[in-house]
């Protein structure tokens, strides 16, 4: 009869019934336990290592602190057992049953536990490094702070299972079942998820640094400062995922599913989204800078006050989505859809717009010093009050647009469709309308003075009580539009205009003309107001450089010194340039103070296209170091060539390389 403390090494026991009794700390080394009953039998301590198990029976028996390493329990049945802090190494406990057992602290390392079923089994703190639970089944099991590094869990089935703080790192977990399951704090880093199934689960705070989760299923999950710093989740289903602060810089998103999903306040710097879902998804206050949403779908998505500067959203939906208070400077929004967006107190700056559909959006306060919105649909547009100074909008359709006290100085309409624009009571200096259809335009109250309306056509517009002071009228074809009570219109213009089928009736008698002083006080205001344009300008610069910068102390930190000297480069060149707009700007300053004689018109007219061009070329430096800061971080967006996008993205503005030639 065995009993406890007894060496029963190397014997044979086959289907024998040990239930009920006492045989701790005995020795079954190497033994032969096949179908063996150890029912509530006290095997603490106990020496099984080596043992053949397979098809025995632990029902309720007590293995604490027992050692089973290399032992064979194959479909053997350990269910409700008090297995704590034994040794399971290497063992072989495929088709074993662990049902409600208590493993907890207990080792099985290498274990091959190929379909061991695990239900609600108390497995807290555990270790499974680099064992095989391909298919097991761990429904409702406990696993909180479980080691389980390089674990090959492959269609496993963790539903509702607590993986609280458990260590998956490198762990095998393509196609698994966690839905329900509990992972906060778990560390994931390069784990593979592939096609998991994670709908509902808990990742709060988890770590899935550089993990793999294509075509997995994290919908509805709950992802609150998770971190997926440049974990690949292409193809992946995030619906109504909860992912509020959460990390995903330079993470791969493409072709994802983050429909109605939480990002608030998330961090995706540099991650791609590329033809992504993101309807009606919330990204408010997000960090998005540098972020590649190429073709991806935004539409009705709220992106209040988030940082999207230089992100590529190159033919992406934005339809009814809301940016307001957001940072666009030096995106690229070519062809992009924004019709019905909301854009109030939007930054665009610097921003490319080309081919952008903007019709019936609302950018009102807004700030777009320097975009590009060249061949752009903004009918119905609106933005009254928002800062367009040196903007381009060449060939875009402005058809019932509201500009109303925009700022719009030094700003490209040539070639626009600007029928029933209005552009009452805004500050349109020195602006180009060269060639633009302005059928029923609404300039009334607008101040024009030195723009350009070489061969433009204002059939039927409102012109009266506009500042008109050194208006190109050549070739503008004008007929029935109303002026009256314009300052600066001159004799031989008014002459000018009604042969050309102008209506002065509410003005009969020439206006009368301000004095010399009045024209001089109002030229040296106008050039003041292009200085402040200036500075402003240069400081934007300064910021880029400062940005440049930064970028250059990580590249020392990473010893790439090859980018070290080409951004050291550009921030010279900028620093250059800077400090020639501040000589310029001293120079311009001191003309202004100056300004008297018979060539006062011209001189106005030098000053102006001066200025205009050194903002011009710090716009340009600005766009490039944001360009530059995002090829040092994250390299070319979608590792490939866009030759569609490239050629939508160039614009020339040949008059004003002119004017930089000539300059220089």
């Amino acid at each position: 009869m065995c009993q406890a403390g007894g060496n029963y090494a190397g014997r044979s026991f086959r289907g024998r019934d040990f239930s009920g009794l006492d045989l701790s700390r005995s020795s079954f080394q190497n033994c032969d336990l096949t179908g063996a009953n150890f029912t509530n039998t006290n095997l603490t301590g106990a020496e099984l290592s080596g043992a053949n198990l397979r098809t025995a029976t632990f029902l309720r028996a007590n293995l604490c602190h027992a050692r089973l390493k290399q032992a064979d329990c194959s479909f053997a049945d350990f269910s409700h057992a008090q297995i704590r802090y034994a040794n399971l190494a290497e063992t072989n406990c495929s088709h074993t049953k662990f049902i409600s057992a208590d493993l907890g602290g207990s080792a099985f390392r290498d274990a091959i536990l190929h379909q061991a079923n695990f239900i609600d089994a108390w497995l807290r703190g555990a270790n499974f490094l680099t064992a095989s639970l391909s298919e097991a089944v761990l429904i409702g099991a406990d696993l909180k702070g479980a080691k389980l590094e390089g674990a090959n869990l492959a269609r496993s089935k963790f539903t509702d299972a607590n993986l609280e703080r458990a260590n998956l790192s490198d762990a095998n977990l393509e196609s698994a079942h966690l839905r329900g399951a509990t992972l906060k704090n778990a560390y994931l880093k390069s784990a593979n998820l592939t096609n998991a199934d994670l709908q509902d689960a808990r990742l709060s705070e988890a770590n899935l640094r550089k993990a793999y989760l294509y075509r997995t299923n994290l919908s509805f999950s709950m992802l609150a400062g998770a971190d997926f710093k440049e974990a690949r989740l292409c193809c992946a289903n995030l619906t109504g995922a909860a992912l509020q602060g959460a990390y995903l810089k330079g993470a791969d998103l493409r072709d994802a599913i983050l429909d109605r999903a939480n990002l608030r306040r998330a961090k995706l710097c540099g991650a791609m989204l590329n033809r992504s879902s993101l309807i009606e998804t919330i990204l408010e206050n997000a960090d998005l800078c540098y972020v590649d949403f190429k073709r991806a779908n935004l539409q009705n998505a709220k992106l209040e006050g988030a940082g999207l500067e230089n992100a590529n959203l190159y033919k992406a939906n934005l339809s009814g989505a809301d940016l307001s208070r957001s940072s666009l400077i030096a995106a690229k929004l070519c062809a992009a859809d924004l019709s019905d967006a909301m854009l109030r107190g939007a930054d665009l700056s610097q921003a490319n717009l080309t081919g952008a559909n903007l019709s019936r959006a609302t950018i009102r306060g807004a700030t777009l010093i320097g975009t590009i919105l060249n061949h752009a649909n903004l009918m119905d547009a609106v933005f009254t009050r928002s800062n367009l100074s040196d903007s381009s909008f060449q060939e875009a359709n402005l058809t019932n647009a509201r500009l109303n006290r925009a700022y719009l100085s030094g700003v490209s309409f040539e070639d626009a469709i600007m029928t029933n624009v209005r552009l009452s009571g805004a500050t349109v200096l020195r602006a180009y309308f060269n060639n633009a259809i302005l059928h029923e335009a609404q300039l009334n109250r607008t101040y024009l003075s030195y723009s350009d309306f070489d061969s433009a056509m204002l059939n039927n517009a409102n012109l009266i009580a506009s500042t008109l002071v050194r208006v190109n009228w050549n070739r503008t074809i004008v007929q029935k539009t109303r002026f009256g009570g314009n300052q600066g219109l001159i004799s031989a213009q008014r002459e000018q205009l009604q042969q050309q089928g102008a209506d002065f009736s509410l003005s009969p008698l020439p206006d009368e003309m301000p004095s010399s002083m009045q024209l001089l006080e109002s030229f040296q205001s106008d050039l003041n107001d292009r200085l402040m344009d200036l500075d402003d300008a240069t400081e934007r610069v300064r910021d880029a450089i400062e940005m440049l910068s930064e970028s250059c102390e990580t590249l020392t930190r990473q010893a790439r010194f090859d980018c070290i000297t080409q951004v050291q480069s550009q921030i010279e060149l900028m620093n250059a340039e800077c400090d020639r707009a501040k000589e310029n700007g001293d120079r311009y300053l001191t003309q202004i103070q100056n300004l008297r004689g018979a060539n006062l018109d011209s001189d106005v007219i030098e000053l102006l296209d001066g200025i205009h061009a050194q903002i011009f070329r710090l716009n340009q430096l600005q766009r490039s170091a944001f360009e530059r800061v995002r090829l040092n971080n994250f390299g070319e967006s979608d590792r490939s060539i866009d030759l569609e996008e490239q050629i939508d993205d160039i614009d020339l503005d040949v008059d004003s390389i002119e004017d930089i030639e000539e300059e220089n």
